[in-house]
Protein backbone atom coordinates (compact mmCIF):
# COMPACT_ATOMS: atom_id res chain seq x y z
CA UNK A 1 0.00 0.00 0.00
CA UNK A 2 1.01 3.86 -0.98
CA UNK A 3 1.19 5.91 2.52
CA UNK A 4 -0.80 9.05 1.14
CA UNK A 5 -3.97 9.97 -0.44
CA UNK A 6 -3.31 10.98 -3.96
CA UNK A 7 -2.24 8.87 -7.23
CA UNK A 8 1.48 8.19 -7.13
CA UNK A 9 3.39 9.46 -10.56
CA UNK A 10 6.23 8.14 -12.31
CA UNK A 11 7.61 6.55 -8.81
CA UNK A 12 11.28 5.86 -8.93
CA UNK A 13 13.48 4.40 -6.57
CA UNK A 14 14.87 7.24 -4.20
CA UNK A 15 17.32 7.34 -1.39
CA UNK A 16 17.11 9.62 1.75
CA UNK A 17 20.01 10.16 4.46
CA UNK A 18 18.71 10.80 7.76
CA UNK A 19 20.73 12.39 10.95
CA UNK A 20 21.20 9.88 13.57
CA UNK A 21 20.90 11.91 16.26
CA UNK A 22 17.60 10.78 17.39
CA UNK A 23 16.74 6.51 16.56
CA UNK A 24 13.14 7.20 15.73
CA UNK A 25 12.36 11.30 15.13
CA UNK A 26 14.33 10.96 11.86
CA UNK A 27 12.25 8.33 10.09
CA UNK A 28 8.55 9.56 11.96
CA UNK A 29 9.44 12.85 10.52
CA UNK A 30 10.36 12.40 6.92
CA UNK A 31 6.92 9.70 7.00
CA UNK A 32 5.54 12.93 8.42
CA UNK A 33 6.29 15.27 5.83
CA UNK A 34 5.63 13.06 2.63
CA UNK A 35 2.34 12.53 4.07
CA UNK A 36 1.25 16.05 4.96
CA UNK A 37 2.38 17.11 1.37
CA UNK A 38 0.37 14.44 0.11
CA UNK A 39 3.56 12.92 -2.09
CA UNK A 40 2.75 9.01 -2.55
CA UNK A 41 5.56 6.66 -1.29
CA UNK A 42 6.30 3.00 -0.44
CA UNK A 43 9.51 2.57 1.97
CA UNK A 44 11.17 0.01 0.74
CA UNK A 45 14.60 -0.22 2.72
CA UNK A 46 15.89 0.84 6.14
CA UNK A 47 19.60 0.40 6.77
CA UNK A 48 20.53 2.87 10.12
CA UNK A 49 20.60 6.19 8.86
CA UNK A 50 19.41 4.96 4.78
CA UNK A 51 15.85 4.58 4.15
CA UNK A 52 14.91 4.08 0.49
CA UNK A 53 11.11 4.72 -0.91
CA UNK A 54 9.07 4.44 -3.75
CA UNK A 55 8.51 8.01 -5.08
CA UNK A 56 8.36 10.80 -7.37
CA UNK A 57 12.03 12.08 -6.80
CA UNK A 58 10.91 15.62 -8.12
CA UNK A 59 8.13 16.27 -5.35
CA UNK A 60 10.88 14.40 -2.61
CA UNK A 61 13.41 17.14 -3.90
CA UNK A 62 10.87 19.63 -3.06
CA UNK A 63 10.19 19.10 0.66
CA UNK A 64 14.13 18.12 1.00
CA UNK A 65 14.76 21.42 2.96
CA UNK A 66 11.37 21.27 5.18
CA UNK A 67 12.90 18.56 7.64
CA UNK A 68 15.11 18.66 10.51
CA UNK A 69 16.92 15.44 10.26
CA UNK A 70 17.04 15.08 6.45
CA UNK A 71 20.71 15.14 5.61
CA UNK A 72 20.41 14.39 1.54
CA UNK A 73 18.25 12.43 -0.77
CA UNK A 74 18.53 11.56 -4.35
CA UNK A 75 17.94 9.15 -7.26
CA UNK A 76 19.20 5.65 -6.41
CA UNK A 77 20.89 3.77 -9.48
CA UNK A 78 22.37 1.10 -8.82
CA UNK A 79 21.90 -1.58 -5.96
CA UNK A 80 24.92 -4.48 -5.40
CA UNK A 81 26.75 -6.67 -2.93
CA UNK A 82 29.53 -4.85 -1.53
CA UNK A 83 32.47 -6.21 -3.63
CA UNK A 84 33.91 -4.42 -6.13
CA UNK A 85 33.07 -7.40 -8.82
CA UNK A 86 28.89 -7.08 -7.68
CA UNK A 87 29.72 -2.96 -7.78
CA UNK A 88 31.25 -2.89 -11.73
CA UNK A 89 28.53 -5.59 -12.36
CA UNK A 90 25.88 -3.45 -11.06
CA UNK A 91 26.49 -0.23 -12.45
CA UNK A 92 27.66 -0.76 -15.91
CA UNK A 93 24.24 -2.43 -16.05
CA UNK A 94 22.48 0.50 -15.10
CA UNK A 95 21.57 3.26 -17.64
CA UNK A 96 24.24 6.13 -16.32
CA UNK A 97 23.47 8.18 -19.37
CA UNK A 98 20.30 9.19 -18.60
CA UNK A 99 22.01 10.99 -15.77
CA UNK A 100 25.10 11.92 -16.80
CA UNK A 101 26.25 13.36 -20.46
CA UNK A 102 29.80 13.13 -21.83
CA UNK A 103 29.62 17.54 -21.63
CA UNK A 104 28.79 16.86 -17.70
CA UNK A 105 31.42 16.88 -14.66
CA UNK A 106 30.63 15.02 -11.86
CA UNK A 107 32.45 13.78 -8.28
CA UNK A 108 31.49 10.58 -6.23
CA UNK A 109 31.61 10.72 -2.21
CA UNK A 110 31.18 7.26 -0.17
CA UNK A 111 30.00 6.87 2.75
CA UNK A 112 29.40 3.57 5.11
CA UNK A 113 27.11 3.26 8.08
CA UNK A 114 26.89 1.05 10.90
CA UNK A 115 30.52 -0.10 10.67
CA UNK A 116 30.06 -2.55 7.84
CA UNK A 117 32.16 -3.91 4.71
CA UNK A 118 35.57 -2.88 6.48
CA UNK A 119 37.52 -4.75 4.26
CA UNK A 120 36.66 -1.97 1.40
CA UNK A 121 38.83 1.16 1.56
CA UNK A 122 36.07 4.40 0.97
CA UNK A 123 38.97 6.05 -0.53
CA UNK A 124 39.88 3.60 -3.17
CA UNK A 125 36.32 2.98 -3.36
CA UNK A 126 35.92 6.28 -4.21
CA UNK A 127 38.91 6.58 -6.87
CA UNK A 128 37.48 3.30 -8.52
CA UNK A 129 34.22 4.62 -9.18
CA UNK A 130 35.35 8.01 -10.67
CA UNK A 131 37.31 6.22 -12.95
CA UNK A 132 34.43 3.76 -14.13
CA UNK A 133 31.94 6.09 -14.31
CA UNK A 134 34.23 8.56 -16.28
CA UNK A 135 34.97 5.36 -18.14
CA UNK A 136 31.77 4.19 -19.23
CA UNK A 137 29.76 7.85 -19.61
CA UNK A 138 33.03 9.77 -21.00
CA UNK A 139 31.99 12.61 -18.31
CA UNK A 140 34.99 14.02 -16.45
CA UNK A 141 35.66 14.27 -13.04
CA UNK A 142 35.28 17.83 -11.10
CA UNK A 143 35.87 17.26 -7.64
CA UNK A 144 35.85 21.07 -7.14
CA UNK A 145 32.37 22.14 -9.21
CA UNK A 146 31.12 19.65 -10.59
CA UNK A 147 27.86 19.70 -12.35
CA UNK A 148 26.36 16.05 -10.97
CA UNK A 149 27.61 15.10 -7.34
CA UNK A 150 27.24 10.96 -6.64
CA UNK A 151 26.78 9.51 -3.61
CA UNK A 152 27.90 5.57 -2.92
CA UNK A 153 26.34 4.20 0.33
CA UNK A 154 27.89 1.14 2.61
CA UNK A 155 24.93 0.00 4.34
CA UNK A 156 23.70 -2.66 5.16
CA UNK A 157 24.54 -5.95 3.40
CA UNK A 158 24.81 -3.74 0.09
CA UNK A 159 26.49 -0.84 -1.89
CA UNK A 160 24.39 1.86 -3.02
CA UNK A 161 24.89 4.21 -5.77
CA UNK A 162 22.90 7.52 -6.31
CA UNK A 163 22.77 10.83 -8.08
CA UNK A 164 22.01 13.41 -4.70
CA UNK A 165 18.93 15.73 -5.58
CA UNK A 166 19.20 17.72 -2.59
CA UNK A 167 21.90 18.02 0.24
CA UNK A 168 21.02 19.72 3.57
CA UNK A 169 23.54 23.27 3.64
CA UNK A 170 26.68 23.08 6.15
CA UNK A 171 25.54 25.11 9.71
CA UNK A 172 22.31 25.30 8.51
CA UNK A 173 20.99 25.84 12.33
CA UNK A 174 23.68 27.98 13.28
CA UNK A 175 22.28 30.92 13.54
CA UNK A 176 18.74 29.69 15.00
CA UNK A 177 20.61 28.48 18.01
CA UNK A 178 19.13 29.60 21.24
CA UNK A 179 22.11 31.34 22.49
CA UNK A 180 22.24 33.36 19.25
CA UNK A 181 18.56 35.21 18.78
CA UNK A 182 17.55 38.23 21.01
CA UNK A 183 15.69 36.54 23.02
CA UNK A 184 17.00 34.13 25.73
CA UNK A 185 15.61 31.52 27.59
CA UNK A 186 17.17 28.31 28.86
CA UNK A 187 14.47 26.16 28.88
CA UNK A 188 14.22 26.59 24.87
CA UNK A 189 14.20 23.89 22.86
CA UNK A 190 17.41 22.99 20.02
CA UNK A 191 15.82 24.12 16.86
CA UNK A 192 16.34 20.42 15.01
CA UNK A 193 13.92 19.25 17.79
CA UNK A 194 10.76 22.46 17.33
CA UNK A 195 11.18 21.45 13.40
CA UNK A 196 10.55 18.21 14.00
CA UNK A 197 7.83 18.82 16.09
CA UNK A 198 6.31 21.02 13.67
CA UNK A 199 6.45 18.64 10.72
CA UNK A 200 5.01 15.97 13.31
CA UNK A 201 1.74 17.76 13.44
CA UNK A 202 1.11 17.89 9.64
CA UNK A 203 1.67 21.64 9.20
CA UNK A 204 2.39 22.22 5.53
CA UNK A 205 2.93 25.79 3.89
CA UNK A 206 -0.38 28.22 5.06
CA UNK A 207 -1.62 25.90 8.11
CA UNK A 208 -2.97 27.45 10.91
CA UNK A 209 -0.36 26.67 13.48
CA UNK A 210 -0.58 27.72 17.24
CA UNK A 211 1.83 27.15 20.38
CA UNK A 212 -0.18 27.97 23.18
CA UNK A 213 3.15 27.81 25.40
CA UNK A 214 5.23 29.71 23.63
CA UNK A 215 7.78 31.18 25.40
CA UNK A 216 10.36 32.92 23.32
CA UNK A 217 9.25 31.56 20.21
CA UNK A 218 11.15 28.77 19.39
CA UNK A 219 8.45 26.46 17.57
CA UNK A 220 7.42 30.08 16.39
CA UNK A 221 10.17 30.22 14.08
CA UNK A 222 10.54 27.04 12.30
CA UNK A 223 6.58 26.92 12.02
CA UNK A 224 7.15 30.48 10.10
CA UNK A 225 9.97 29.32 8.32
CA UNK A 226 8.27 26.58 7.00
CA UNK A 227 5.59 29.01 5.87
CA UNK A 228 2.72 28.57 8.09
CA UNK A 229 0.41 31.39 9.88
CA UNK A 230 2.00 31.42 13.29
CA UNK A 231 -0.14 32.31 16.25
CA UNK A 232 1.34 32.13 19.82
CA UNK A 233 0.25 32.22 23.17
CA UNK A 234 1.99 32.59 26.74
CA UNK A 235 0.52 33.82 30.25
CA UNK A 236 3.71 36.13 30.79
CA UNK A 237 4.51 39.23 28.92
CA UNK A 238 8.32 38.95 29.20
CA UNK A 239 7.96 35.88 27.22
CA UNK A 240 5.95 37.19 24.39
CA UNK A 241 8.28 40.60 24.58
CA UNK A 242 11.07 37.91 23.51
CA UNK A 243 9.10 36.17 20.78
CA UNK A 244 7.93 39.01 19.28
CA UNK A 245 11.53 40.26 19.52
CA UNK A 246 12.71 36.73 18.10
CA UNK A 247 10.17 36.72 15.66
CA UNK A 248 10.89 40.03 14.05
CA UNK A 249 14.95 39.02 13.99
CA UNK A 250 14.07 36.32 11.31
CA UNK A 251 11.65 38.60 9.78
CA UNK A 252 8.73 36.19 10.85
CA UNK A 253 4.81 38.25 11.11
CA UNK A 254 2.79 36.61 13.02
CA UNK A 255 -1.10 36.21 12.76
CA UNK A 256 -0.96 36.96 16.20
CA UNK A 257 0.86 36.63 19.50
CA UNK A 258 -1.99 36.55 22.89
CA UNK A 259 -1.23 36.65 26.06
CA UNK A 260 -3.16 34.61 27.88
CA UNK A 261 -4.08 31.13 29.89
CA UNK A 262 -3.66 28.30 27.14
CA UNK A 263 -6.17 26.60 29.58
CA UNK A 264 -8.82 28.65 27.97
CA UNK A 265 -7.49 29.38 24.15
CA UNK A 266 -9.29 32.25 22.64
CA UNK A 267 -9.28 31.02 19.10
CA UNK A 268 -11.07 28.84 16.78
CA UNK A 269 -9.47 28.64 13.32
CA UNK A 270 -6.84 26.20 14.32
CA UNK A 271 -5.41 23.37 12.20
CA UNK A 272 -2.19 21.97 13.72
CA UNK A 273 -0.16 22.84 17.62
CA UNK A 274 3.03 21.96 18.68
CA UNK A 275 3.85 22.88 21.94
CA UNK A 276 5.98 22.26 25.07
CA UNK A 277 4.31 22.92 28.24
CA UNK A 278 6.56 24.93 31.27
CA UNK A 279 7.60 21.86 33.43
CA UNK A 280 7.36 22.52 37.42
CA UNK A 281 5.48 24.96 40.01
CA UNK A 282 7.08 28.21 39.27
CA UNK A 283 5.36 31.30 38.00
CA UNK A 284 5.83 30.08 34.74
CA UNK A 285 3.51 27.06 35.25
CA UNK A 286 0.50 29.48 37.09
CA UNK A 287 1.67 27.58 40.14
CA UNK A 288 0.14 24.52 38.88
CA UNK A 289 1.97 21.47 38.12
CA UNK A 290 2.17 20.23 34.42
CA UNK A 291 -0.11 17.15 34.48
CA UNK A 292 -2.85 19.45 36.12
CA UNK A 293 -2.22 22.08 33.13
CA UNK A 294 -2.64 19.25 30.19
CA UNK A 295 -5.56 17.96 31.99
CA UNK A 296 -7.11 21.36 31.72
CA UNK A 297 -4.97 22.13 28.33
CA UNK A 298 -5.99 19.19 26.09
CA UNK A 299 -9.67 19.40 25.60
CA UNK A 300 -9.09 22.96 25.11
CA UNK A 301 -7.08 22.08 22.35
CA UNK A 302 -9.23 19.59 21.40
CA UNK A 303 -11.79 22.37 20.96
CA UNK A 304 -10.34 24.44 18.57
CA UNK A 305 -9.39 21.35 15.95
CA UNK A 306 -11.34 19.70 13.62
CA UNK A 307 -11.50 15.77 13.61
CA UNK A 308 -7.99 14.35 12.34
CA UNK A 309 -5.84 17.59 12.77
CA UNK A 310 -3.31 17.15 15.15
CA UNK A 311 -1.98 18.52 18.65
CA UNK A 312 2.17 17.41 19.29
CA UNK A 313 3.02 17.88 23.17
CA UNK A 314 6.64 17.39 24.75
CA UNK A 315 6.18 16.36 28.71
CA UNK A 316 8.36 14.75 30.97
CA UNK A 317 8.36 11.18 30.81
CA UNK A 318 5.96 9.83 33.71
CA UNK A 319 3.61 12.87 33.41
CA UNK A 320 0.93 10.45 32.48
CA UNK A 321 0.09 12.66 28.85
CA UNK A 322 -1.21 9.42 27.11
CA UNK A 323 -4.08 8.78 29.67
CA UNK A 324 -4.96 12.73 29.83
CA UNK A 325 -4.71 12.45 25.43
CA UNK A 326 -7.06 9.67 25.63
CA UNK A 327 -10.01 11.31 28.14
CA UNK A 328 -9.10 14.63 26.02
CA UNK A 329 -10.40 13.35 22.79
CA UNK A 330 -7.26 12.29 20.89
CA UNK A 331 -5.59 9.40 19.84
CA UNK A 332 -1.93 8.74 20.68
CA UNK A 333 -0.30 8.17 16.64
CA UNK A 334 3.46 8.32 17.57
CA UNK A 335 5.57 8.62 20.26
CA UNK A 336 9.44 9.42 20.76
CA UNK A 337 11.54 9.93 23.84
CA UNK A 338 14.11 12.83 24.41
CA UNK A 339 16.93 12.75 26.70
CA UNK A 340 17.80 16.29 27.65
CA UNK A 341 19.97 15.91 30.97
CA UNK A 342 19.77 13.33 33.99
CA UNK A 343 16.42 14.92 35.71
CA UNK A 344 15.02 14.97 32.31
CA UNK A 345 13.63 13.27 29.53
CA UNK A 346 11.06 14.86 27.09
CA UNK A 347 8.02 12.30 25.87
CA UNK A 348 7.06 13.30 22.46
CA UNK A 349 3.49 12.90 21.45
CA UNK A 350 1.52 12.76 18.35
CA UNK A 351 -2.02 13.20 19.27
CA UNK A 352 -4.82 12.94 16.42
CA UNK A 353 -8.23 13.77 17.27
CA UNK A 354 -10.81 12.03 17.09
Amino acid sequence: MFASRSSMNEPTSVFLVLSGEHPTLPMAEMKAILDANQIPFKLTGSFYKLVKIQADIEAVKKIGGRGAFIDELGTEIAQSEPTISGIDDAIKSSDLSQYLGERDSFNIRVLRFGGVSREISRVKLEGHLGWLIGNITKARVDLENPTHHFRGLLAGPYFHLGLIGYQRPAGYVANRRPRKRPAFHPSTMTPKLARSMVNLSGAVPGTTFMDPFCGVGGILIEAGLLGCQVIGMDALRRMLRGSRRNLRHFELKPMALLRGDARSIPVRNVEAIATDPPYGTGASTLKSTTRSILKEFLPEAHSVLTKHDRVVVASPTGTGTPDIADSSGFRAVDRHEVYVHRRLTREILVLEAV
